[in-house]
C-alpha cells in the first residue's frame, strides 16, 4: 500500500496539484495501475462535479486537500480491512484536509464535511449546496468503519431504475456510491453481450436465443432465471451499447477502489440448449408467476454445467476484467427440483466450482432473499446443506431485507459472513415510507452480536430515487458503532435538507419521523396509493403486494404538510423543499382519495345516486390534482421515462419496442389480469392523468348504470373491460407527447390544495 503521496487540491471547481510530493505506482487487482493517482484523481473529479452544482449565491467553494493513507492491518493488496477517513481545517480561507484509506473513504470524508460542517445535502431528489460564507473550523476527527464492505444495489434495480440510464446518469450515481461508503457495487450491465458469446461458442446462433433474452426493462428477471423472453426479442445493438456502457461503469467504479460484482452461472439456460445438446440433463422449473412458463435449469452434475461456467468466467475476465467477486442466485423465487439436502449441497459445490475453476480467488455473493421468500422449502436442513457446502471464506450472504425481516438472527446463515442491508422499496412503488427506528438501531445490534459475522452494511432497494432521508441515515450506519439521538439527527437533517433553520420544518419532520417514516410492520414498501391501482369495490392491495393498510395517523402527515407550507417564503428557493412538498402533498391527497373511494362504494351499494355522483366527481378531480403537483418535479415525469427508453433505439421500430417495455413495466408488468399487474405501479405526471384516470373513469362508468340495482353489477365483465383499457394503453405510441420538463409552481399548487383540503384531513 502507498503511505503518503501527492495531495490534490480542488479550488473553485478547478484541479491543481500540491508540489513537492511524488506519485507512486502499485499493482492492484492483478493489473498494473497508478492506484494512488487513480483514486485521488477520481475523488478530485467527483468534488469538481459536486461543487459545479453549488448555489452560486452562497459562499465560495473551499479548497480540498486530499491524501491517500495506509489502512492499519492492510495486506499488500489493501484487502480485508475497513475504510477510514479523517477531516480537519483551520477554517476561513484555509484548505479542508481529507485523508482516507481509499477513493471511497476520501469521497465519504468529503461528504461528511458537506453534511456536518457546510450543512449541505446531496440526494437523488435534489441537492442543497448553499455553502457558508466563511468555511468553518474543523477539529481533526477520524471515522473508521467497522466493516470491510459497503454494498449497493439489487438485481431488480437494474430494471426498475437504471435500465434506460446513459453515462451521465451513471456517473452521478457512482459519485453517490463513493460519497456514501459503497465499495462493493453490483455491476450487471452489459452481461447479455457476454452470454451471447458463451452460447455462440456452444454453437447456438443468436436467432435461437430470441426466446431467452427478455426486453430491456425485464432483464433482471431473465437474469435471475424467473422468466425467459419477456417480452422478446433483444437486439444485438442493445447488447453492444450496454457492453460499452459497462466498460465505462467498471472503469469509474474501480478508480474509486470499488470492487464491482459480476454475474456467475446459476444453471439457468435457454430452451435452445435442449435442441443443440439433446443429451443434456435439463429440468423445466415450475412457473415463477401466472402468465409465464417455467424456465430451464441445467443439472449441476451435467458436464455441460462446468463448461458453461468456464466459458462465462473466461469471457467476463477478457471483456470486463475481474475483481474476483460474483453474484449468483440459483433459486431466487424459484423452487429447486429437489429438497434433498445432499442434492442441494452438490448444487452449491457445482456452482462455486464453475467460478473457482477459472478464478481460484472467486468470492460468491448470494442474496439471502430465498430464505425470506420461500421459508417453507428452505428449512434448516436444506439451508445448512446448501450453505455449508461452501467454505466460509468463499461465500458472502446479503441479508436483503434486514430492516424488517432479518435473517442474521435466525441462525440460518450457519456462520457465514453477511452484509446487513436495507431494502426499503419494492418495484419503485410510490409513497412516503421508512423504518427509521430499525435502521438506526438494528445494524448496531447485529454488529455487537458476537455469535454472527457481520462484515458490511448496504442498500438493496428494488428501485431508487425515493425517500432520500432513510438512505442518508442508512449510509451513516456504515460508519456508526454506537446508538445516537435519532430525534436530533432528524432535526439536523431538516436544516441540511433545506439550508435554513426553520422551526416549522423541523416540527414537520419530527411528525413524519414518528409516523409515516417509522413503519412497525413487515410490509413490502409503502402502503398503497389507491389512485394508482386498478379500481374495484374492494381494494386490499394494489397489485399483489402493496397493502392498503396504514401504520400511521394520516393527520400527522397532514399537519406536517401544513407546517412545511408555513415557512414556504423562506424555503421555496430550494429544489429539495419543493420536491418534499410535492411528495407530502401526494401523500395527503392519497388519504383523501381513499375516503372518496369508500364513499363511492358505500353510496353505490346504498343506491344513493346523488352521493355517488359527488364522490365520482371528487375522485376524478383529485386524480387530476395529483397529476398537477407531480408535474412540478423532474423526478415524477412519465415523459422522461419514455424519452430515455426511446434514446436507446437505432430505428423507429426499435424505439417502439423500448416504448412498449417502458409502458408495460410500470403498469401491467405481465399479461392482463394476472398477479403481477401493478407490481411496479407509479404515480407520475402523464401516467396519472391518462392510464390511472382512465381506469377510474371506466370503473365509475361501469358502476353508474347499476346504482339503483347494485346486485346486478357484473364484476367479472368489468374486470375484462378495465383489463382491455389497461392493455390498450401499453400498446399506444403517443409517448413523445408527454412532457420531459417540469411545469407549474409546486409551492403555489400545494398551497392552493392545502387551503382546499386541510379541513378534510
Amino acid at each position: 500500500m502507498i503511505v503518503g503521496g501527492p495531495k490534490v487540491r480542488v479550488v473553485g471547481g478547478y484541479v491543481v496539484l500540491a508540489v513537492g510530493v511524488a506519485a507512486a505506482l502499485v499493482a492492484i487487482m492483478g493489473r498494473g495501475v497508478d492506484s494512488y493517482s487513480s483514486s485521488v484523481d477520481a475523488v478530485t473529479g467527483l468534488i469538481s462535479r459536486v461543487m459545479s452544482r453549488r448555489d452560486a449565491s452562497c459562499g465560495p467553494a473551499p479548497t480540498f486537500a486530499l491524501s491517500l493513507v495506509d489502512a492499519f492491518g492492510a495486506d499488500d493488496a489493501g484487502a480485508g480491512v475497513a475504510d477510514s477517513f479523517s477531516v480537519w481545517s483551520d477554517g476561513g480561507s484555509s484548505e479542508v484536509n481529507v485523508e482516507g484509506t481509499s477513493g471511497v473513504a476520501l469521497a465519504s470524508g468529503f461528504h461528511w464535511y458537506l453534511k456536518y460542517y457546510a450543512m449541505c445535502s446531496i440526494s437523488w431528489l435534489g441537492d442543497q449546496l448553499c455553502l457558508p460564507d466563511i468555511s468553518p473550523k474543523v477539529e481533526k476527527f477520524t471515522m473508521e468503519s467497522p466493516y470491510e464492505y459497503g454494498y449497493y444495489m439489487n438485481t431488480c434495480t437494474l430494471g426498475y431504475s437504471t435500465v434506460w440510464w446513459d453515462w451521465d446518469r451513471w456517473e452521478q450515481e457512482i459519485d453517490w456510491m463513493a460519497m456514501n461508503g459503497v465499495n462493493l457495487p453490483l455491476a450487471f450491465v452489459g452481461q447479455e453481450y457476454i452470454w451471447q458469446q458463451v452460447y455462440n461458442e456452444l454453437g447456438i446462433p443468436f436467432e435461437d436465443l430470441d426466446d431467452f433474452f427478455g426486453g430491456p426493462a425485464f432483464l433482471p428477471w431473465q437474469r435471475m432465471g424467473n422468466v425467459d423472453g419477456w417480452p422478446s426479442p433483444l437486439s444485438s445493438s442493445w447488447m453492444q451499447k450496454q457492453k460499452n456502457l459497462q466498460l465505462q461503469i467498471l472503469e469509474r467504479m474501480r478508480s474509486f477502489d470499488m470492487r464491482p460484482i459480476l454475474p456467475g452461472f446459476s444453471g439457468h439456460v435457454p430452451r435452445a440448449l435442449t435442441t443443440y445438446y439433446p443429451g443434456a440433463t435439463v429440468t423445466q422449473l415450475s412457473p415463477w408467476a401466472d402468465g409465464f412458463n417455467g424456465t430451464f435449469f441445467l443439472d449441476p452434475f451435467d458436464p455441460l454445467f462446468a463448461a458453461i461456467g468456464e466459458l462465462l468466467m473466461t469471457s467476463l475476465a477478457e471483456t470486463f476484467g475481474t475483481d474476483h467477486i460474483y453474484n449468483c442466485d440459483p433459486f431466487n423465487e424459484n423452487t429447486p427440483p429437489s429438497n434433498d439436502p445432499d442434492y442441494l449441497s452438490q448444487v452449491a459445490k457445482a456452482i462455486y466450482s464453475s467460478m473457482a475453476a477459472t478464478d481460484p480467488e472467486a468470492l460468491w455473493v448470494l442474496q439471502g432473499w430465498f430464505l425470506v421468500n420461500d421459508a417453507d422449502f428452505w428449512q434448516p436442513p436444506q439451508v445448512e446443506a446448501f450453505l455449508n457446502a461452501i467454505d466460509d471464506s468463499q461465500m458472502l450472504i446479503l441479508d436483503l431485507f434486514a430492516e424488517e425481516r432479518p435473517i442474521w438472527n435466525t441462525g440460518l446463515f450457519f456462520g457465514k459472513p453477511f452484509i446487513w442491508n436495507m431494502l426499503q422499496n419494492f418495484g419503485g412503488r410510490p409513497g412516503m415510507f421508512a423504518a427509521m427506528d430499525n435502521v438506526a438501531q438494528w445494524p448496531l445490534d447485529a454488529l455487537s452480536n458476537t455469535t454472527v459475522d457481520m462484515v458490511g452494511t448496504g442498500f438493496t432497494p428494488e428501485a431508487i430515487e425515493t425517500n432520500p432521508v432513510v438512505y442518508d441515515l442508512m449510509s451513516e450506519m456504515h460508519w456508526r458503532t454506537s446508538p445516537f439521538d435519532l430525534d436530533l439527527w432528524v432535526e439536523e437533517y431538516a436544516v441540511r435538507r433545506y439550508g435554513a433553520d426553520s422551526a416549522s420544518a423541523k416540527q414537520a419532520w419530527s411528525l413524519l419521523q414518528h409516523s409515516i417514516f417509522n413503519c412497525n410492520t413487515t410490509q413490502e414498501g409503502p402502503s398503497a396509493i389507491i389512485a394508482g391501482g386498478r379500481p374495484d369495490v374492494r381494494i386490499e392491495r394494489v397489485g399483489c403486494c402493496a397493502t392498503t393498510e396504514i401504520y400511521w395517523d394520516p393527520k400527522d402527515v397532514c399537519d406536517a404538510w401544513d407546517l412545511l407550507l408555513r415557512d414556504s417564503d423562506t424555503l421555496k428557493s430550494q429544489a429539495t423543499y419543493r420536491n418534499d412538498l410535492a411528495q407530502v402533498t401526494l401523500q395527503v391527497l392519497s388519504s383523501i382519495m381513499t375516503n372518496y373511494w369508500r364513499t363511492l362504494v358505500s353510496s353505490f351499494y346504498k343506491s344513493d345516486a346523488s352521493t355517488f355522483e359527488q364522490a365520482a366527481q371528487n375522485i376524478e378531480t383529485i386524480i387530476a390534482e395529483m397529476d398537477q403537483i407531480l408535474a412540478t418535479q423532474d423526478a415524477y415525469l412519465l415523459g422522461k421515462w419514455l424519452s430515455a427508453a426511446k434514446s436507446w433505439g437505432d430505428s423507429e421500430d426499435e424505439q417502439l419496442v423500448y416504448q412498449y417495455n417502458a409502458r408495460l413495466q410500470i403498469t401491467l408488468w405481465s399479461l392482463p389480469l394476472t398477479s403481477l399487474n401493478d407490481y411496479a405501479y407509479k404515480m407520475w405526471a402523464g401516467l396519472t392523468r391518462t392510464f390511472q384516470l382512465s381506469r377510474w373513469q371506466t370503473f365509475i362508468d361501469d358502476l353508474r348504470p347499476f346504482v339503483s340495482t347494485p346486485s346486478l353489477w357484473d364484476r367479472k365483465a368489468y374486470l375484462a373491460k378495465v383489463g382491455a383499457v389497461e392493455e390498450d394503453w401499453t400498446l399506444m405510441t403517443d409517448d413523445w407527447n408527454y412532457s420531459t420538463t417540469p411545469t407549474g409552481d409546486a409551492v403555489a399548487i400545494a398551497t392552493s390544495l392545502r387551503d382546499k383540503y386541510l379541513s378534510q384531513c
